[in-house]
């Protein structure tokens, strides 16, 4: 498959997935297929998809008030074609943001939520990094600290978990599944929809799991993707 065929085929999963979205109230303000990488490359960046969180999922929030709520999903994809057909990191850019929003009916003030799946840049920093790893921060679109009223609430960062890769397809997937679960359940007996997850499990999950795998079944020198940059605390 030539570079531009196989991005062609990369576009309409894109679009395909975004127009099954349109049926269960998904939407999203913005999409660049990032025409100007080289051959080698392609991805996309998404702003502003938007999830409806079904009443269903807000038993447990905090603070009581809210009848509505909202997950706001910004994306930002680049990947190698040539590692597309291999068992090795599928992606050298993945930012999946999602940012959690809705207003207290008891106060009128809104109040936000945040939780990310980035790829680590390769940046040194003191906290062990997994390669691809899942944070949360609590006040995402707080004021400045000396004026944000934290209540009982400990404001600290937590430790970067472990996580899939996750770029459209499976990391909204993932967020219907637990904000918007009666949508999920129709979408799950969606034909072409399993398609598009069975094809994007493959491609990028498959190869993290191999790569966790191969830490104990591989010799060293037949790893393709060595596993300490996704589990650093291997020994």
């Amino acid at each position: 498959m030539t570079s531009k065929s196989f991005k062609t085929a990369r576009k309409k999963d894109v679009t395909d997935y975004l127009q099954i979205l349109a049926n269960y109230g998904v939407y999203y303000r913005s999409l660049d297929f990032k025409d100007a990488l080289s051959d080698a490359l392609w991805g996309y960046s998404i702003q502003g998809l938007t999830i409806p969180v079904e009443k269903t999922t807000l038993k447990h929030i905090r603070p009581m008030g809210f009848s509505a709520a909202e997950v706001i999903v910004e994306i930002d994809v680049e990947s190698n074609i040539s590692e597309w057909d291999n068992l090795n990191d599928p992606f050298t850019n993945l930012s999946f943001r999602s940012l959690m929003k809705g207003t207290n009916t008891k106060t009128n003030k809104v109040h936000y939520l945040s939780f990310h799946v980035d790829r680590h840049n390769g940046a040194k920093t003191n906290e062990v990094h997994p390669l691809y790893h899942l944070q949360y921060l609590q006040n995402a679109k707080s004021k400045p600290k000396d004026e944000f009223d934290h209540g009982e609430s400990l404001q600290l960062d937590i430790p970067r978990m472990m996580h899939f890769p996750m770029e459209l397809i499976l990391g909204v997937s993932f967020l219907l599944s637990n904000y918007a679960p009666l949508q999920y359940a129709k979408l799950v007996k969606d034909r072409q929809y399993i398609n598009l997850c069975r094809e994007y499990q493959h491609r990028v999950w498959r190869p993290y799991i191999n790569s966790l795998e191969n830490y104990w079944t591989t010799p060293l020198n037949q790893r393709i993707w060595d596993a300490k940059l996704n589990c650093p605390y291997l020994q």
